[in-house]
């Protein structure tokens, strides 16, 4: 692989999302095959080893990461998993996951609708810790139990340290009352999860075409990354303004954003009238 050029998600600035794409539709002058088959090998060798004589599941968000895990772990014979779905979901998006979930995936519904926005304002566009938060009640806790729930001793996880991951030690997290969350792509780098997804004929989600797309990644929309409120609504709004328009009715701050005459929304179609109610198959 020629040396790396695409860096750190946190580190992107607005103008790197083209430069993203050229690469991305460029990789097989980056990244050839030999190499991506190489790696996946010692992928699947890992998730082998770490799951002999374990249940093992897999969790499933439809983003980039999780398209290769699906792949990967269904090439070693691990089929069950589970996709997590809140309730502030873009509905486009939520679409995708409920068509494009692997065969068998459990859908599980987490919650965290309006009222509970309403509840904690806070958790509205936040940035530091409180945007942790997110991650946390979303993923973290229903990472551990799904463990619990379906008596599982390792969950595979597509996270990696070059996305901000926090992986442990080899990709391995064991948790104080049992069970490991793994991560066996761990070390892989953007060039070579792109070039698997291409050399393996799977499509990049739509969602990573909207604004910032890479940067934000796979997101619920009170969780995207703004430096304010109104560009936070603002950006949804451009997205799918019925995401705004539904939660003025319970959100205040909504509310506030659609009647301010300072808008500066440009074009107002939604996400779904920009592209079409097409869902990539994962």
């Amino acid at each position: 692989m020629k040396s790396r050029l695409l860096c750190r998600k946190q580190s992107m600035k607005p103008t790197d999302q083209a430069a993203w794409w050229n690469i991305i539709r460029n990789i097989g002058n980056y990244v050839g095959r030999d190499e991506v088959e190489a790696a996946a090998q010692i992928a699947r060798n890992r998730i082998l080893s770490m799951t002999a004589g374990k249940r093992a599941a897999y969790s499933w968000s439809g983003g980039k990461d999780s398209l290769v895990i699906a792949d990967l772990c269904r090439s070693v014979g691990i089929t069950k998993c589970q996709c997590l779905i809140t309730d502030v979901e873009y509905p486009v998006w939520e679409r995708f996951l409920r068509l494009n979930a692997p065969s068998g995936c459990e859908i599980v519904e987490v919650g965290f609708g309006l009222h509970y926005l309403q509840e904690h304002p806070e958790m509205i566009f936040p940035k530091g810790k409180t945007f942790q938060k997110w991650y946390k009640m979303v993923q973290q806790n229903n990472f551990i139990s799904y463990i619990k729930r379906a008596n599982l001793d390792v969950v595979i996880l597509g996270h990696r340290t070059i996305d901000g991951n926090i992986c442990g030690t080899g990709g391995v997290r064991e948790r104080p009352g049992g069970g490991i969350l793994y991560a066996p792509i761990y070390d892989w780098s953007h060039e070579l999860l792109f070039a698997y997804l291409h050399y393996h004929n799977i499509k990049l989600p739509f969602i990573y075409q909207w604004k910032d797309g890479f940067y934000q990644g796979t997101h619920w929309w009170p969780a995207r990354k703004a430096e304010s409120m109104e560009q936070g609504y603002r950006e949804v709004y451009e997205i799918d303004k019925s995401v705004v328009i539904n939660a003025a009715a319970v959100l205040p701050s909504a509310k506030k954003f659609l009647e301010s005459d300072n808008r500066n929304v440009g074009d107002e179609r939604s996400h779904k009238e920009t592209f079409g109610v097409e869902t990539p198959e994962a």
